[in-house]
């Protein structure tokens, strides 16, 4: 029989309704000879709400208590939907990450998996039994302490167990149609995709798309696991299929991603080693840079970082006490970066400047790789420039 893995997110789950719903596509499933494993999210806004409680009572809450309070939120989802498919005549028994044998590195809020032992999943699964893993946790293998993967955390949970149980499919129902070549809520003209490369997703999930946890897709990529990414709300849709790229020597912008609430930063004063130790704190707090450049000058080494503005006023706090030499100096704010992502942009010089071209202005910064391109602009050029790069690059091209 077939194994299939199946995860589905927070708004697939966010109400007892949506949870009977879920149950029903998955009972359907399991009774066409399917063997499943099922990976939840928390329900809804559930996991913020936790933390919002706890930040209620303290500014700066143990990581290690936040990471026992939000562990809870999959719990209570993977408890109604194993009721409900019980219910059903459906035999389920759910496991909490920890049970389930994912053991991480010691990182709260943003843990690694270092392996997965899934014993009980297969001694279930040997049983004739449906299994519900609790997604986004999973259990130091050190301490034995409870920890978290991260924001988006249970796309992983379900593409590393993919991988260990060497599933047939490893399918991600969102609330939305698949993956969409621009955020449809600003580009209206944008369409799903039905095919992707594990490449392209990559760049785009790293780049702002939260449509699937980039860590995830670096996974899926590094053992191959072809992933479908559907949705939960209209099951009859075929979603994006995410394997192999299938470009041959054509440069193709293939879809568009953003983020925003940006800054660009310069350190001054840096030691050589400085980049390190910045990049790995930043990196505790979940947040990657989406510019990192540094160069030795006179005065010593300079650092120019692009980063969520929110971090910022963080990252002098740490360098305050960690590198009291270095000076922060703001070179922009209220920014946002678009991201290109596709193949063969060097191939095709003509291709960066109808990037520029269409943007209608020239970029604060440009950065080009032959698979990606940034543009970073002032925030309130944003949408404009979404949809003027989307239809001069996307929509008026024949594929």
């Amino acid at each position: 029989m077939s194994l299939f893995i199946q995860k589905y997110g927070g708004t697939s789950v966010g109400t007892l309704e949506r949870i009977r719903s879920v149950a029903e596509h998955i009972a359907a499933t399991y009774r066409q000879g399917h063997r499943l494993v099922i990976v939840v999210s928390a329900m809804g806004q559930q996991t913020d709400e936790l933390l919002d409680m706890a930040l209620a009572l303290s500014p700066e809450p143990p990581q290690r208590e936040v990471d026992m309070l939000l562990s809870v939120g999959e719990r209570i989802s993977m408890s109604l939907l194993a009721i409900a498919l019980n219910d059903m005549k459906v035999p389920t028994v759910s496991f909490t990450g920890s049970q389930s044998g994912i053991l991480t590195d010691d990182t709260h809020g943003n843990a690694k998996i270092q392996r997965i032992l899934g014993d009980r999943i297969r001694k279930a699964l040997d049983a004739n039994k449906l299994v519900i893993v609790a997604g986004f946790q999973g259990m130091s293998e050190a301490g034995k302490e409870i920890t978290t993967l991260g924001r988006g955390g249970s796309d992983l949970t379900a593409i590393a167990l993919a991988h260990t149980l060497k599933a047939d499919r490893c399918q991600i129902y969102k609330d939305v149609d698949g993956v969409c070549s621009a955020d449809p809520r600003l580009v209206p003209a944008a369409k799903v995709m039905p095919t992707m490369s594990w490449d392209s997703l990559s760049h785009l999930t790293w780049y702002g798309s939260g449509v699937v946890h980039n860590r995830g897709v670096h996974l899926a990529k590094k053992f191959q696991i072809p992933l479908e990414i559907r949705s939960s709300f209209n099951l009859e849709t075929p979603g994006t299929l995410v394997g192999e790229s299938r470009t041959v020597e054509k440069a193709v912008v293939h879809a568009i991603t953003h983020r925003k609430d940006l800054s660009w930063i310069r350190l001054l004063g840096c030691e050589a080693g400085t980049i390190s130790p910045v990049l790995t704190y930043l990196y505790t707090l979940g947040e990657h840079p989406l510019f990192v450049q540094q160069q030795e000058t006179d005065q010593g080494f300079t650092m120019d970082l692009v980063l969520g503005s929110k971090f910022k006023d963080k990252l002098a706090a740490f360098l305050q006490k960690e590198a009291p030499a270095a000076k922060i100096i703001e070179r922009g704010h209220g920014l946002a970066c678009i991201t290109l992502v596709g193949d063969g942009f060097w191939q095709q010089p003509e291709l960066l400047a109808r990037m520029v071209q269409s943007l209608g202005r020239k970029p604060l910064l440009f950065d080009c790789k032959n698979a990606f391109a940034n543009l970073l602009i002032p925030q309130e050029n944003l949408e404009a420039s979404l949809r003027a790069l989307h239809h001069d690059l996307i929509e008026a091209v024949v594929l």
